[in-house]
């Protein structure tokens, strides 16, 4: 039977301006209508909230950095993460690094529809799409990685933005992926000669181009595609401290760019609460929250997402495109 009656649930759907109000949901072959007429199964749904499934925009969920994650950290099979096989699903296991069936299952339990990976190597996209196609329930997409891409880098310094559209829109086509992903632009490339940019204006090792020309050209690229999702920025100088005031400089880029497609925004910047703090040091070390949030909710042109700290007392695990980062949190942890 594919008709559903849901009853007596609390309903929240902010895009239709219901607010906690007890209302019947009904669904036909899949599709939520006014009213199903003839038989469907009724659900029971007292003292329940009823809300659109939620979109994870950001969660490292498969590639070969998951695999990597897997290898490397045994022992995040920890008791309570095992899930054996039942009637209806299989079995699974991990904390932080879940197997595929058991990430799917995990999302699906706490009301998720959609997971997007979002920092897709090229010369893995296959193995990130396998990995997809073994994730049960949820949709899945994944974004390609830009930022400090030689290609890239070459049509920006050439100012040859006809050719940086084709090569973005053939990279997309070729992996399958659904939005430009920049990962500490320019940094990541610096990184190979032991360097980093720590300003917008730095310039990209025998490149000659600026992480401030990175945004700002692969930002018109979409627009110009008229691709279905902002570009996905993580900022230089993340986990840094006083990195706020660069964050603010950052969202600045993309103001007078016009988003297309029914889109409001042109820039989406994730796990904002790493690149929102304060101060010159550790040692006097402060949030910039306040600061973060004042622009963002006075400017259109942006979304961004917190990003998940998890505190448990088993360890979690971080993974990053961006290497200058990832060495430094490794030594800070140490």
């Amino acid at each position: 039977m594919s008709d559903l009656i849901i009853k007596n649930g609390i309903v929240y759907d902010p895009l239709n301006n219901i607010d906690g109000e007890k209302k019947e949901i009904h669904i036909k072959d899949g599709i939520i209508v006014d009213k199903v007429n003839g038989e469907a199964k009724v659900i029971d749904a007292s003292g329940m909230i009823i809300m659109p499934g939620g979109v994870d925009i950001h969660t490292h969920i498969a590639g070969a950095k998951v695999n990597t994650g897997r290898a490397l950290r045994p022992e995040d099979k920890v008791p309570e993460s095992i899930m054996k096989k039942t009637k209806l699903t299989r079995s699974g296991t991990g904390f932080s690094v879940l197997s595929t069936w058991l990430t799917g299952y995990r999302y699906a339990q706490m009301g998720y529809t959609t997971a997007v990976e979002p920092a897709m190597p090229l010369l893995e996209a296959r193995h990130t799409h396998e990995e997809f196609l073994d994730i049960p329930i949820i949709d899945k997409a994944a974004m390609p990685i830009y930022g400090n891409n030689w290609f890239v880098l070459k049509y920006i310094r050439d100012h040859d933005i006809d050719k940086l559209t084709a090569y973005v829109n053939w990279i997309l086509k070729a992996t399958k992926g659904y939005a430009i992903k920049i990962v500490n632009p320019g940094g990541v490339e610096n990184w190979a000669w032991g360097k980093n940019c720590e300003s917008l204006d730095d310039p990209v090792f025998h490149w000659n181009v600026t992480p401030r020309q990175i945004i700002e050209s692969l930002a018109k690229v979409n627009e110009i595609l008229k691709l279905p999702h902002s570009i996905h920025v993580h900022c230089n100088n993340l986990g840094h401290p006083g990195n706020f005031k660069h964050s603010l400089e950052t969202f600045k880029v993309c103001e007078d760019i016009k988003a297309g497609n029914e889109r409001e925004r042109s820039l989406h910047v994730t796990h904002c609460q790493f690149n929102a703090y304060g101060g010159t040091n550790w040692g006097d070390f402060s949030s910039g929250a306040a600061e973060i949030a004042e622009y963002v909710n006075a400017h259109k042109h942006l979304s961004i997402d917190n990003g998940q700290v998890v505190f448990t007392k088993y360890a979690t695990t971080t993974m990053t495109g961006d290497g200058p980062w990832g060495i430094d949190d490794f030594l800070i942890s140490a």
